[in-house]
């Protein structure tokens, strides 16, 4: 029987968590959403423009995961205005959110247009 290698992951490159934990998940906004969607595309098309298009999807897919998961989570604010957004819903953003940084910063921190003020881990 043959064995599949084990993919070890390096947890050094998780982003450090600030000390000023005065961004908290209420304040992220459907902006912010859009601009990770968009800077997602545009590095996905890149590693695909270099050959890599297999591995452009497969990191589309895994990224997917959080970015449908936040989509429809921002329509809150669309469909209830200035009703509190309830627990439920902030804690499913706050995970996805911070899933989908984690995993931004660990590839592309560097990035030019990596916005390290609003791509932070929230609380």
């Amino acid at each position: 029987m043959r064995r599949e290698p084990v993919v070890m992951l390096n947890h050094s490159t998780v982003p450090a968590i600030l000390e000023d934990r005065a961004f908290t998940v209420d304040q992220l906004t459907t902006q912010d959403y859009a601009a990770v969607c968009a800077f997602v595309a545009d590095r996905l098309r890149e590693l695909a423009d270099s050959g890599q298009a297999a591995a452009a999807r497969a990191l589309g897919e895994a990224l997917s995961l959080q970015t449908d998961t936040l989509g429809p989570n921002f329509r809150w604010e669309a469909d209830y205005g200035n009703e509190p957004v309830p627990g439920n819903w902030l804690s499913e953003r706050m995970k996805a959110w911070n899933i989908l940084i984690c995993a931004l910063w660990a590839g592309w921190h560097d990035a030019e247009d990596y916005d390290r003020t609003r791509w932070t881990l929230v609380f």
